[in-house]
């Protein structure tokens, strides 16, 4: 029998998944992800300034030769997809759909007017094969959900409608734990959203011995009293019970066989930072051990710019939380239930979460739902009709918005962040400081929390024929004139991202550059003429 395919895909900033679906049995076939964005850089940021640099046409033509790959890793005839849905944040859907990206790297009217940017249609959208370059067949439709506003996108309505909380009397904080940190505070049906942009940290991304939620990553800690056993997801992303160690010094107390630790993620990191607290190995941002480095399994470690880095993603959350809270006039000790959305906020302990700040302390009730943003993918890819829904919802919610950029209220709470992360600032002196600036205190922790852990992991379905992991790496060539050849480009870059041939070319992997965030090579350039600007995608110039 001839089968009908649909594809979920969800564009995260910090990867790819794609899920291939049959539309007459509504089951999932197959999962594939990646472990890294095609573009270069750790968060969604440098994925714009990237783009921007190189322009928008090789962004996408590099964005939709990662997806092509994914999608031929799905390991079904792509000649009889019929349907295809995408979600992202607005730069991912932007660069997708290969529209105007330069509205987002700007904020207001005024400043498009100024620049002259035609600010593009962000609404849901249905398009064709042809027009994005996707591999499949050339009658399939695609799919794509609308923005909400200029940072809040489709992955943010994503896990509104995913966690039904819009339907719902009460007050509800919904927030996904990715490294642009959207979030919404619902009241009573009426939303108010911003979007932290907590940075890579909180997804194990700059950190020394981080990564992505994959096979072999730390994504928790089990404090076995100041000896840490080690949580590592294994092949299929289940949890695993690892070694335990003791942090001080990373002597193995005892050994497990089930799986070995390639590094750790976000939600390792915010663990280990949770019981180092406790067990007063962290102090004021400072590792209290011989060598100022916390020690897990498999010589993965921390150190205290990890625990910085990991501090100023937390900061954020917190003082987004403070602010859309003084914003709907409402304590966070009204806040009825949480909902944590995402890979990251699937893994972590939601009970360190709320030790640490990620979450407020008072949290009486806690979700944990999973990858909303490829669920509702899923949802659109098997039932087209549910785009208009989503475009009502979103029209209802673009009232609400807040610009955490120019909010006067976050600028203030997220300077106090920085003073205990980077100073030491202690707890006691940032609420004294709330005070004086007029604004609610952290509330008091809540000690008994009923925690909801729906799914097996942030996946539920994986499909008959299970997950495959795809490489993505892809590669740019540019030629500098007045370039010397010193390599020190090449010396400088810690990832590896750059090679040069006999002929003076420079080759760039995409998916290992660290962007913005890193810019050695650039820095580095003695005769400064490495520009950005000038790389073209290689597979598409041959």
């Amino acid at each position: 029998m001839n089968e009908n395919y649909a594809i979920a895909i969800d564009i995260g900033t910090s990867g790819i998944r794609a899920q291939a679906l049959n539309i007459d049995s509504l089951e999932v076939i197959s999962t594939t992800i990646t472990l890294r964005h095609p573009l270069p850089g750790a968060n969604v940021v440098d994925h714009l300034h990237f783009a921007l640099k190189v322009g928008g046409e090789v962004a996408h033509d590099i964005l939709i030769e990662a997806i092509n790959k994914v999608i031929a890793g799905l390991d079904i005839d792509l000649e009889r997809v019929k349907r295809v849905a995408v979600c992202g944040n607005p730069i991912q859907l932007s660069l997708f759909h290969n529209i105007e990206i330069k509205d987002l790297a700007y904020w207001g009217e005024n400043a498009a007017k100024r620049l002259k940017i035609e600010i593009p249609s962000r609404n849901a959208t249905i398009t064709n094969t042809k027009e994005i370059g996707l591999e499949i067949s050339e009658d399939a439709d695609i799919f794509i959900p609308p923005a909400i506003r200029h940072e809040i996108g489709a992955d943010a309505l994503a896990m509104l409608y995913k966690t039904g909380v819009l339907e719902k009397e009460g007050i509800y904080l919904v927030s996904d734990f990715g490294t642009n940190a959207e979030m919404a505070l619902v009241i009573d049906g009426e939303v108010f959203a911003c979007s932290a942009a907590a940075g890579p940290a909180i997804e194990g991304q700059m950190i020394n011995k981080g990564r992505l939620a994959s096979p072999g990553a730390i994504c928790d800690l089990e404090d076995m009293g100041y000896e840490w056993k080690a949580i590592v997801l294994n092949d299929d992303l289940i949890t695993t019970e690892g070694d335990t160690v003791n942090p001080s010094n990373g002597k193995i107390i005892s050994k497990s066989e089930n799986v070995k630790a390639k590094g750790i993620t976000g939600t390792g990191v915010i663990a280990a930072f949770s019981l180092g607290l406790n067990d007063e190995l962290i102090v004021n941002s400072k590792i209290k051990t011989k060598d100022h480095k916390i020690h897990l399994q498999d010589d993965v470690y921390l150190t205290e710019d990890d625990i910085v880095n990991i501090g100023k993603a937390l900061g954020a959350f917190r003082a987004a939380h403070l602010t859309l809270a003084e914003k709907a006039d409402i304590l966070l000790d009204d806040i009825d239930a949480v909902y944590m959305a995402g890979a990251s906020g699937f893994y972590v302990d939601p009970i360190k979460s709320l030790n640490i700040g990620q979450i407020p302390p008072s949290s009486r009730e806690i979700f944990q739902v999973g990858n909303t943003s490829l669920d509702m993918a899923k949802d659109i890819a098997l039932d087209p009709n549910l785009l208009n829904e989503l475009q009502t919802i979103a029209d209802k919610m673009r009232s609400n918005h807040i610009m955490l950029a120019t909010s006067e209220t976050f600028e203030k709470i997220y300077s106090l962040e920085l003073s205990v992360y980077e100073e030491g600032m202690p707890f006691w002196l940032y609420n004294q400081w709330l005070e004086k600036y007029g604004f609610q205190t952290i509330p008091s922790k809540e000690n008994d929390p009923k925690i909801h852990r729906i799914f097996e992991r942030d996946i539920p379905e994986l499909g008959t024929n299970g997950l495959s992991i795809v490489e993505i790496g892809l590669t740019l060539e540019a030629q500098f004139e007045g370039c010397t050849k010193c390599l020190n480009c090449i010396k400088n870059c810690p990832e590896n991202a750059l090679s040069i041939d006999e002929n003076g070319k420079i080759f760039l992997r995409t998916d290992k550059c660290a962007g913005l965030g890193c810019q050695k090579c650039v820095i580095g350039c003695p005769e400064k003429v490495f520009d950005y600007g000038k790389f073209l995608n290689l597979s598409k110039s041959k």
